[in-house]
């Protein structure tokens, strides 16, 4: 039975999308009769089908596939939801041990087992499905539909299960939608961060490493490390103190903080040699390690709000099918810090710290955010702690925090963390892809579990409130989203390479060496083209590399001390000495602008 995202149960096409995959796996089992049918939800823009399947199927199986979609989607059948018991559903689906496991499911929550069926019984389309829809009324609902892709995916996105095989499609309500939908996509995929990662040289990854465990180049560790440059050097402008703590730590920690049981699945355990009674993990967040500093003296009010922040390495389990690239590896470092504040200061805290994410957007030019509010799952409160007037105080003191710094939320009942409700920040790409950066959440509960007191100014010892905050997120996935949002042309501060001397000839070359090191001497990053080619190809090679100015320099440049600038937009300035060229592009690059001229 599809299990649909409650972020998709507002989108009118979803009940058309649905359908679509109905459609799909209906034709799918008339052309492939020895297919099992697994499940096939929508999906953000879109839906998938999974399926066990000996035979290979590829993308030049298409076209015979949406032949026979489109005579099922003419046919306008009819989709009608009946609700079955759970011996007929087992007699109906006898052939089909994943339909079976699916409907053990149903039974253990106690949940009604509904199908939908497809046309009539004589009908050659006649399909019936485990289902808890919605749906459209029928198949002539569809309008326009492309298969998109195929892909494999674990049972259940467990890689210890059977590979599956799955067909991402799409569907609309007019094909001028879907023609606007696949542009999207072509440009989504010229913009796919691990394909520019490789063409721009900024990451990689080994198989004898493993999966999930990213290699930064030397390009990319330059945009890596000048983006960690300026949280630490805005950090510490707005009053944050630095720490460093260690990649591991006891079992015990994470016992106190509740992390154990509760997200025991997605941590790292390391035996440590000469140690084997006592259980070690890698650290998969910061927050345990910063109470601990936190308690390691006795605290008055008079150090609050103390702000405490680390760039921090952190470990977490993925499945193999959820990584993607940098964007969502196994390893990373979190741009995390943590706020200790009485309960006075909890709201005005929270407005800044909402500035703060305003001030890095801003200044990135990133203008689409908004958080979601993730409360308690009503049905899976079994995941929280049980401390109801904690949670509703915590929940008090976050929506009132939100609506003081007047930004946009949406408030949804999952998703909480085991301690308290959680604030992401929501934040569109240029071409409309939505990405969760980073996490914001007011925590009353740690406070209790570590003993963080201080001492008020009547002498009374009190719980702090603890603010968890990550504004850069991870290095790893905000300089991810950074690639797709600017196509690998990152602003000038944040270009491994932000100038080449191009020399029309071999006999430019040392002339372009002395301009090389003028420029480096204000800190620009500069390299010299002195491959054997023509000035053309060195030029079109630099625009494929996104690097910011092409310096051209001949007999004219050397004797006037001057560079010949090109922009990679194309845009030509002209001829400018040395000099002033120099101090333009240096000072534009330390004030982090994010224009090139």
């Amino acid at each position: 039975m599809s299990k649909i995202n409650t972020e998709l149960k507002d989108d009118p096409l979803m009940p058309l999308r649905h359908t679509a995959e109905h459609v799909l796996h209906t034709a799918m089992q008339l052309l492939y009769p020895n297919l099992k049918k697994v499940m096939g939800p929508p999906i953000g823009n879109g839906f998938y089908f999974d399926f066990d399947l000996d035979q290979k199927i590829s993308d030049s199986d298409f076209e015979r596939i949406e032949s026979l979609m489109a005579e099922i989607i003419t046919a306008d059948l009819p989709l009608v939801k009946r609700i079955i018991s759970a011996e007929d559903a087992k007699e109906l689906f006898a052939s089909n041990p994943y339909k079976l496991d699916t409907i053990s499911e149903i039974e253990s929550r106690g949940e009604e087992i509904t199908v939908y069926e497809m046309g009539g019984e004589s009908s050659r389309f006649h399909d019936i499905d485990l289902c808890s829809g919605p749906h459209a009324e029928s198949t002539g609902s569809v309008k326009a539909f492309k298969l998109l892709s195929v892909a494999g995916a674990y049972y259940k996105g467990n890689e210890n299960n059977k590979m599956l095989t799955r067909i991402y499609a799409t569907a609309f309500d007019s094909q001028e939608n879907l023609t606007n939908h696949l542009e999207l996509l072509e440009e989504t995929k010229k913009r796919d961060h691990r394909k520019i990662g490789r063409e721009l040289e900024l990451f990689t990854f080994a198989e004898e490493i493993g999966p999930g465990l990213p290699l930064w180049l030397p390009k990319g560790t330059i945009v890596k490390e000048e983006l960690e440059r300026w949280g630490k050097e805005t950090e510490d402008k707005w009053g944050y103190v630095r720490v460093s703590t260690p990649i591991m730590t006891k079992r015990k920690l994470f016992e106190i903080s509740s992390h154990v049981p509760y997200f025991e699945d997605e941590m790292y355990k390391v035996q440590v040699p000469g140690d084997k009674d006592e259980e070690y993990f890698l650290k998969p967040m910061n927050c345990p390690f910063h109470h601990m500093i936190f308690k390691s003296k006795i605290r008055s009010y008079r150090e609050l709000p103390l702000r405490m922040a680390e760039y921090g390495t952190v470990a977490r389990y993925e499945n193999a099918g959820a990584l993607n690239g940098i964007l969502r590896p196994r390893y990373f470092v979190q741009n995390d810090a943590h706020v200790y504040c009485t309960q006075e200061q909890a709201i005005d805290m929270f407005v800044e710290i909402i500035d703060l994410h305003r001030f890095y957007y801003d200044a990135l030019g990133l203008k689409d955010y908004y958080i979601v509010l993730a409360l308690r799952d009503p049905s899976k409160l079994d995941k929280y702690h049980g401390n109801e007037e904690m949670w509703k105080k915590a929940e008090e003191l976050s929506k009132a925090a939100m609506d003081k710094a007047g930004i946009r939320y949406e408030v949804v009942n999952e998703g909480a963390a085991h301690y308290g409700p959680k604030m992401d920040f929501k934040i569109k790409s240029v071409i409309g892809n939505e990405y969760g950066i980073s996490t914001n959440q007011i925590d009353l509960y740690m406070p209790e579990r570590f003993d963080l007191k201080y001492t008020d100014k009547d002498g009374q010892e009190k719980y702090v409130v603890v603010q968890h905050r990550a504004p850069l997120g991870s290095s790893e996935r905000f300089v991810g989203f950074l690639i797709e949002h600017f196509a690998g042309a990152f602003p000038l501060w944040l270009s491994p390479v932000q100038a080449i001397v191009i020399p029309i000839s071999e006999t430019h070359l040392e002339y372009a060496y002395k301009v090389q090191k003028e420029l480096q001497k204000e800190g620009l990053r500069v390299e010299v083209s002195d491959r054997e080619d023509t000035m053309q190809a060195k030029i079109r090679q630099a625009q494929e590399q996104k690097i910011p100015y092409m310096l051209i320099v001949g007999d004219r440049e050397a004797k006037e001390e001057s560079v010949s600038v090109r922009l990679r937009t194309e845009e030509k300035p002209g001829t400018v000495s040395v000099k002033d060229f120099a101090q333009k592009a240096g000072k534009l690059s330390k004030d982090r602008s994010l224009t090139l001229w």
